[in-house]
């Protein structure tokens, strides 16, 4: 099938490809704009991404404009891909034409080139199955060969065969991204294949870092309870994290939270909210699994930690203590702000008050400040400090010239 849509690429989006472009016609190679990016553009949003699919090889199209984008070049040959990754973090994925084939469920596939129809009958879904030309002889052609736009008017998700959850089984929680940011509904084969491929514990087959990777993009959607309500429905919310289930603290975080004002870190703080129910031991084990940095997992132990103490009711000073040399993140703080104000999470008691005193019970002079008034470095810094933290934590201390007549007082310079 092929339609006509001369007016969806927007100047400034024609502009953009024009080396690409010119390059490609020069060594007469079709070139296409196709998937995510067309989809976009049939919608009337702005597309995320630039995907590029030419009937050639790849590399050497990506290697001729980098310079001219002032991009970094980095390829993937056995797939067949390559990226470019631009100034101010855009990237343009080139790609040749290729068919896949999966030795087994859930395996990286095989590729090798192919035609324009086969590179879109391999991929997920049809409403990502659409390529516009970029070639003069056609420029502007919507090709469309297995009815994407029709579903896109539809408002369906549908696959393209039946193996296809079997084949890759990342296409379950794709289904569930795309479903909940169009509030679209899923074909009704294409759900009975994708609860098949549940039943026969296809996505089990994944590893970490495969997982990571669709739970990631969930996350950052703009509002990712739609997506991750379905994934509950379907059953497959635990096949991303073991024991999770989804729950009206989700909900009702999340909705606060997307409201909010914009974090340095989102990823950190929307995985605060989706892991704070599990008991924090297996919420680590599992992002260890999942293969994400250290330090993002450090971080959510911590704060998972507290909130744990938080809930018990036996958040110490010894526990700030710990938390004096490794300072929590701002998003950790957020969340945590939040968090003790939620009925839902502390139904009897919200433990505002422990929190806050968790929060002031570092001193606020340091070892120069107490230097500086004269008091000599050696064992007697460490009784000034646990001085100074113990009357923080009882509230006999608010403010930096407290403080010092605390020290001054307890600690004399004469010794008396």
């Amino acid at each position: 099938m092929q339609t006509t849509h001369r007016r969806i690429l927007p100047k400034g989006l024609q502009k953009f490809l024009q080396p690409l472009i010119s390059r490609a016609q020069q060594s007469q190679w079709p070139i296409y704009l196709v998937g995510g990016c067309v989809r976009d553009l049939l919608l009337r949003q702005t597309p995320r991404d630039i995907d590029i699919v030419v009937e050639e090889l790849a590399g050497p199209l990506a290697k001729s404009v980098s310079r001219a984008y002032k991009a970094k070049l980095v390829t993937h040959p056995q797939f067949l891909t390559c990226t470019l990754q631009l100034p101010g973090g855009r990237h343009v994925d080139i790609a040749t034409a290729r068919r896949e084939s999966y030795p087994e469920p859930a395996a990286l596939p095989t590729v090798e080139a192919a035609s324009l129809q086969e590179d879109l009958y391999r991929r997920d879904f049809s409403i990502n199955a659409i390529a516009v030309s970029l070639n003069s002889s056609d420029f502007g052609h919507v090709w469309d060969p297995f009815a994407g736009v029709n579903d896109l008017t539809q408002g369906k998700i549908r696959v393209l065969h039946s193996e296809s959850f079997k084949d890759d089984p990342t296409r379950i929680f794709r289904a569930a991204r795309f479903a909940g940011r169009f509030g679209y509904e899923l074909e009704w084969r294409t759900r009975e294949w994708l609860l098949e491929a549940l039943s026969g514990q296809c996505p089990a087959r994944l590893s970490g870092a495969r997982l990571r990777e669709e739970l990631v993009p969930l996350l950052m959607e703009k509002d990712p309870r739609p997506s991750f309500r379905l994934l509950s429905q379907w059953g497959a919310l635990a096949l991303l994290i073991p024991n999770l289930k989804w729950e009206k603290s989700h909900e009702l975080l999340f909705g606060r939270f997307i409201k909010g004002k914009p974090v340095k870190d989102p990823l950190l703080l929307r995985l605060l909210i989706l892991l704070h129910a599990l008991p924090f031991p297996k919420a680590v084990g599992s992002l260890a699994h999942l293969m994400f940095p250290q330090k993002l997992i450090e971080q959510i132990e911590r704060a998972l930690h507290v909130l744990v103490r938080l809930r018990q009711g036996v958040l110490s000073l010894q526990d700030a203590r710990r938390m004096e040399g490794r300072p929590l993140a701002p998003e950790v703080i957020t969340f945590l702000n939040e968090a003790v104000r939620t009925r839902l999470m502390f139904p009897r008691k919200q433990p505002l008050q422990e929190w806050r005193r968790f929060q002031e019970s570092a001193p606020r002079l340091s070892g120069r400040d107490i230097r500086d008034l004269g008091y000599k470095p050696g064992p007697l810094f460490t009784r000034i400090f646990d001085a100074l933290r113990q009357a923080r934590w009882e509230g006999k201390l608010r403010t930096r010239e407290e403080e010092i007549r605390f020290l001054t007082q307890t600690f004399p310079l004469n010794g008396g």
